[in-house]
């Protein structure tokens, strides 16, 4: 009998694996955050993004643009007229002149006007706006105007900024010249600190060629906004011109100043440790290409001005304002007797001072986020005090 030996295969003896080096783990984690951090740093210094990121004025996230049409965006037919103005490096801009409430209500409406032959009006568009465009003379005679220059992000079409529109013309009964900055919705060009600028004297020039008194001109900012119309005032202050004032609605000091006090989603400090880097902050300012600084611009400025700001504003810290405050009343800021407060328990504290000949005022609301213009209060406080409302 032959047998066979039959081998039966051993498994090898796996070994165990290494333990985990936590600290090596986790140093490799902080140099991998380390140099995602500079990568986004050196990002964020190219001009071109530094474009895109300040001004985002190819964000529309309604993403819609029939300016021509206003009533789509929720205004009534021929209170608003589409128009294209030329600034003084001949940039078109866009922008919607709308007609004060108490106004508007006397021009004859396009559904129920009746020519004298008894013959319908044309209600087609064109007509409309051509008929509601020969209007703006009477009524900026008529009524004080807001020249509005939004913030960054979308048009002069946004939601919040037609709400915004529909609420003022009617509760302070003003008109409103609403601009798109070159670059923004359909004007021309491409957004520069001396460009945006610009685009608003257009604006300012606008309004007083077709008929308007300087004095009757109220320069409203908004955000960003609030920087151009800085660069307005200055302007207008240096030339002598006397408009009747201008509102800083969610303000920020400078570029530089909100860069050092970012937070990336709200917690993450972005570039605040680049402070204690030798030369970085020298280098960070030298980086910067549209470096709006409203806080330089305080000494030219001779208007009274209004400054707003809620105190739950995540995207721009309400201590700008208070900079810009003190820096607007200087000495007087020492001494107390010279400026009033009063706060509304639930709403808010005011500020006023007299400086010279003009007051400087600060509204610091509890509520109302970064886009304050809807606040009731806030457009109470600037019809008082730049006497808008219509008795």
């Amino acid at each position: 009998m032959i047998t066979k030996d039959v081998l039966i295969p051993v498994p090898e003896k796996r070994q165990a694996p290494a333990p985990l080096n936590v600290f090596a783990v986790a140093r490799r984690a902080a140099v991998g955050l380390v140099l995602a951090y500079v990568v986004v740093i050196m990002f964020l210094m190219l001009p071109m993004i530094q474009t895109y990121t300040i001004y985002a004025h190819h964000v529309d996230a309604w993403g819609y643009s029939k300016f021509e049409h206003p009533e789509h965006y929720g205004l009534a037919p021929g209170k608003t007229v589409n128009m294209n103005l030329r600034s003084s490096d001949n940039t078109t801009i866009g922008s919607w002149f709308i007609f004060s409430d108490p106004f508007y209500r006397t021009l004859p409406h396009p559904h129920l006007h009746s020519d004298s032959g008894g013959a319908g009006l044309a209600t087609s568009h064109d007509s409309i706006q051509a008929a509601s465009s020969k209007f703006i003379p009477a009524a900026l005679q008529r009524t004080p105007t807001i020249l509005f220059l939004h913030g960054n992000t979308g048009t002069r079409a946004h939601k919040l900024r037609t709400i915004l529109y529909s609420s003022l013309t009617a509760r302070l009964g003003v008109n409103i010249l609403a601009i798109d900055y070159r670059g923004f919705g359909d004007s021309s060009g491409h957004p520069t600190v001396q460009g945006v600028g610009r685009d608003a004297r257009a604006g300012f020039d606008y309004l007083v060629q077709s008929g308007a008194r300087p004095e009757d001109v109220l320069i409203v900012g908004h955000s960003l906004g609030t920087a151009v119309a800085g660069l307005l005032a200055s302007e207008l202050s240096r030339e002598g011109v006397n408009f009747r004032g201008v509102v800083l609605m969610s303000p920020f000091s400078s570029i530089r100043t909100l860069l050092d006090q970012y937070y990336l989603l709200g917690c993450l400090p972005l570039f605040k440790p680049l402070a204690k880097v030798p030369l970085m902050p020298r280098v960070l300012s030298w980086s910067l290409k549209h470096g709006f600084d409203t806080l330089s611009l305080v000494p030219d400025i001779k208007s009274n001005v209004l400054i707003a700001h809620a105190e739950d504003d995540w995207d721009i810290p309400h201590s700008h304002s208070s900079a810009l405050f003190d820096a607007f009343v200087g000495p007087v800021c020492n001494t107390t007797s010279l400026v009033s407060t009063t706060h509304v328990t639930g709403y808010g504290t005011f500020w006023q001072a007299n400086v010279g000949n003009r007051k400087v005022s600060l509204l610091k609301t509890e509520r109302g986020g970064h886009d304050l213009g809807k606040v009731e209060g806030v457009q109470d406080t600037i019809g008082r005090l730049f006497g808008l409302y219509t008795l």
